[in-house]
């Protein structure tokens, strides 16, 4: 009966070294993979978040801008005729 115990204890414990180990395994294979992602994207040059977000709030400012400026621009500019009035012949 105390062999069985012993062998089961054995056995828990190499069960929970095992999943020790696995999890150590995952964080080791999350942090390569992610240094990985990041090599690649680095060598991409892509633009940063908050520099994507910067520069679309100054387009969208500029857009506001031009509107307000065709806005300005498309109004008619109102020029008065001077009215002359013609002088009628008359015929006799």
């Amino acid at each position: 009966m105390v062999n069985k115990s012993k062998i089961l204890s054995d056995l828990s414990k190499i069960a929970v070294d095992a999943m020790s180990t696995f999890s150590g395994l995952k964080k080791e294979i999350e942090t390569l993979v992610s240094l990985r992602v990041d090599k690649i994207i680095n060598k991409m040059n892509l633009v940063k978040r908050d520099e994507f977000d910067v520069l679309k709030k100054m387009v969208q400012k500029m857009i506001i801008k031009k509107e307000k400026l065709n806005k300005t621009q498309k109004k008619p500019i109102v020029r008065k005729k001077k009215v002359t009035k013609k002088k009628k012949k008359l015929k006799n």
